[in-house]
Formats: structure tokens, C-alpha cells, sequence
């Protein structure tokens, strides 16, 4: 393989601002993986361009025929669009999101939700995902060549209405999930979260005011036990999948980090290279059941977490995933208390564990 300078002067640069022990040829073997992750312009721009014909029509059919999804917007989240998408744009996430205000219970004849109401002025989110799934089944149905193009996919345990698209210029398959959710504002974000987020030594107090006065917002989240969602209760999990956007677009401790003419950190390519060895293992059948409770998530928090203590690359460890697992322990980056590897047993944590630390001492295999 033949590297250009800018490669290679890269590899040193990571390698001396990080401060680590590194070789020459596993520099160049990262790179080169970092390389082959990135998504190719073409793709990237018809990928783009089909969602985004296939999202305005089904908003424009949601405003014109659901009376509670006249003032609906869009929301853009996900790995796509944070620029931290690997190998393929191939999933896209888009959040479709309703107004609300917290007053909403005390006027619930003055909002056009106040049909999904419970008596205990809580919002049904089963009914109204169930009619948001009818009304995108709708407008899919009316897009041309639906019958040779798409198809809506239920994935068990999960909200979002997943709509799969074959592109015609290459005869891929992309995946749309529109999910449904509560744009919620109030003059601070709840409780719960006053201990999380501590962004305040990384990118700065006054900027983690300013988010913090932003609106937060709810999707309808699968209790209970069981692939049926009539087997658990109403329910609204909280997101806060915009800040975490907004974070890694100015994601440097540095103003001009990652700017033509600043610093370049490796924060994002750390994310891409840990996703990928994730996805590796995964795909992996030998160890797919062992790692079915680790997702690409688990990689953003755990880098989240370590930018927020060491806000440099001079001041990063290699062991921070490695000792969240062998405590089973992640807490949400926005909400400690949640544990984000509850449901991961400490057999499989431990396992994971074994192989990170495995991959580090060997200089990543899994990547040759």
C-alpha cells in the first residue's frame, strides 16, 4: 500500500500529541482503516438525495392529513449526519417531532393532542405511534415505483417506522427510520439530569448553558417484556440526540479544532475505528450472541465520557471502554444514573472486554 504525506503525517501527529507507545507500522494500518471507513462522495450525495425526496413527501402527507401533525418538523440524527458514519450511507434516522408544552395537561382542549391524553393527563405514545405508522404506510404507498422500491420493515422492540429503499444508480438497499417525537420546551431540561453532561473543562460553561436552555425531546420507547408492544405500557424515553450532534460538530477543546487551518484531533476517527471493531465482532458468528447488547451507542458515550475528562488527545487513555465493561457500568453521558449496560450480562461484558483488550495488545487484527 502506498500512503501520501498527508497520511503519514497524520499517523505522527496522532501519535505524538496522544503520547503513546506506537509503531510505525500500526499507525499506518489505522490510517488505512480510517481510509476504507469513509464514505465515497458519490454515494454519500445519491444516499442523501433520496432521502430527502422520500422525507418531504411523507411530511407533506403528514401535514396534510393528520390534524395533530400539521406542525410537525424534522429533526436530523444519527451517525450520518454527526459525520461519523463508516463503510456505507446505508441508515439514516429521521425524527419527525411535535410541539409541546409542559402546560399541555392544564389546556388539553386548546392542543390538537389532547385526543391522546390518559387520565392522567400522560400522552398515549402506543396510539399515536400506531397512527403515525398507518399515516407513513399511506404516503409510502403514493410514491412512484413504491412496488419495485420500497417496503416498511417492523423491527421487534423498536418505535421507528423503518422504511427500505433499493437505489436505482447502484441497486443498494438504504434503510429510513422515521421516528416520532415530542418536541418538548421548558426553562431547563428535568432534574434528572443536573449531575450528567459536564461539559464545563471541555468545550465550556457558557456553551453548556446555551444547550441546556434548548428543548429536550421524548420517543415512544417499548416496555415490557415480549416483542409486542401491547405487552408493555405507555411510555416516553428522552433523547437528546441533537445535542449530541451539536457536541461533535464542535467536538475540540479548541475553537478551531479540526478547522483548515487548526489543530486535527483524532476524536472522530477514535469513534469510527471502535464502531468498526464493534461491527466486526458482530458480524462475527462465532461471537455475534455474545455482543447482540452492544451497539454503536455504547462507542459515542464511551467517547463522549473521555472527552469530557481529557478534552486533548494528550490526555487519552486506551483503557476507558475496557473499565466501563468490567464494571458493567456506562452511565448515560446526559443521565448518570441510567445505566447504559443494564441489560448486557457480565459474562458479555467481560467477553468484550477480553477481545478490546486482545486487539489493543496485538495491534488490531481484526483490522488487518
Amino acid at each position: 500500500l502506498q500512503y501520501s504525506d498527508r497520511q503519514k503525517n497524520c499517523a505522527e501527529k496522532a501519535t505524538a500529541m496522544r503520547g503513546l507507545s506506537i509503531d510505525d507500522t500500526l499507525g499506518k494500518l489505522l490510517m488505512a482503516t480510517i481510509d476504507k471507513l469513509k464514505i465515497k462522495k458519490s454515494e454519500r450525495s445519491n444516499a442523501s438525495s433520496c432521502v430527502n425526496n422520500i422525507t418531504a413527501k411523507v411530511v407533506t402527507h403528514l401535514k396534510q392529513n393528520v390534524n395533530w401533525c400539521k406542525d410537525i418538523e424534522r429533526l436530523r440524527t444519527g451517525s450520518y449526519y454527526e459525520n461519523v458514519k463508516i463503510c456505507e450511507p446505508d441508515e439514516f434516522d429521521v425524527m419527525r417531532s411535535i410541539p409541546v408544552d409542559v402546560a399541555l395537561k392544564r389546556h388539553p382542549n386548546k392542543h390538537a393532542l389532547h385526543r391522546f391524553l390518559n387520565e392522567d393527563k400522560t400522552i398515549q405514545a402506543s396510539e399515536m405511534l400506531s397512527e403515525f405508522r398507518d399515516a407513513v404506510k399511506e404516503a409510502v404507498q403514493k410514491l412512484p415505483c413504491r412496488s419495485k422500491q420500497t417496503c416498511i420493515k417492523k423491527k421487534p422492540r423498536c418505535p421507528a417506522v423503518t422504511l427500505e429503499v433499493k437505489m436505482e444508480e447502484n441497486g443498494k438497499t438504504i434503510s429510513i427510520d422515521f421516528v416520532l417525537g415530542l418536541k418538548v420546551h421548558r426553562a431547563s431540561w428535568p432534574d434528572f439530569t443536573k449531575d450528567g453532561f459536564k461539559i464545563e473543562t471541555w468545550l465550556g460553561k457558557k456553551e453548556k448553558a446555551n444547550m441546556k436552555h434548548r428543548p429536550f425531546y421524548l420517543v415512544s420507547k417499548y416496555e415490557g417484556k415480549g416483542h409486542a408492544e401491547h405487552d408493555g405500557t405507555d411510555a416516553w424515553r428522552i433523547s437528546f440526540s441533537h445535542v449530541e450532534k451539536e457536541i461533535l460538530k464542535r467536538h475540540g477543546h479548541s475553537k478551531t479544532c479540526c478547522e483548515d487551518v487548526g489543530y486535527k484531533c483524532c476524536q472522530k476517527e477514535c469513534l469510527k475505528l471502535l464502531k468498526y471493531l464493534l461491527q466486526q465482532l458482530k458480524e462475527d458468528d462465532s461471537k455475534s450472541r455474545k455482543m447482540s447488547k452492544f451497539c454503536s451507542y455504547h462507542a459515542k458515550t464511551t467517547l463522549l465520557h473521555a472527552c469530557a475528562t481529557r478534552g486533548t488527545d494528550s490526555k487519552w487513555h486506551t483503557v476507558n471502554f475496557v473499565q466501563h465493561l468490567r464494571k458493567c457500568h456506562l452511565p448515560n453521558f446526559f443521565i448518570p444514573s441510567h445505566n447504559l449496560l443494564r441489560q448486557a450480562s457480565p459474562s458479555s461484558c467481560d467477553f468484550l472486554a477480553n477481545e478490546i483488550e486482545f486487539q489493543l495488545n496485538n495491534n488490531f487484527l481484526i483490522f488487518s
